[in-house]
């Protein structure tokens, strides 16, 4: 049995495996994974492009390290960093080179013309 996909998602969410379970602990894989933050296109699969608007990044140590997000103000396009109560604005460079552990990219929209 095959299957196709024969439409696409508004969103793509990605899942980067940064730990591996050991006899007796847990090792986290710091390497950086390239990733565009703005037309995310995969032609030999899809003809539609899409976005990053959410990254999810681990800081630290698998056992005692923390969690933070960059997200994408629709609005006006900047980056914040989230973490806790903590919220700060962000250059995409920033976001690009961060060590993502999980990444929401959202389908562009054509925009149809108001006359």
């Amino acid at each position: 049995m095959r299957y196709r996909i024969t439409r696409l998602p508004r969103y793509l969410i990605f899942h980067v495996g940064r730990f591996v379970k050991k006899d007796f602990f847990t090792e986290k894989n710091p390497t950086l994974v390239s990733f565009p933050v703005k037309n995310l296109v995969l032609k030999d699969y899809m003809l539609k492009k899409y976005d990053l608007i959410a990254n999810v990044v681990h800081d630290g140590k698998p056992e005692e390290g923390i969690y933070k997000v960059f997200v994408q103000h629709k609005s006006n396009e900047l980056w914040y960093e989230m973490q806790d109560l903590h919220v700060g604005e962000v250059l995409p460079r920033v976001v690009a080179l961060s060590e993502a552990y999980l990444q929401i990219y959202e389908q562009h929209v054509l925009q149809v013309p108001e006359n």
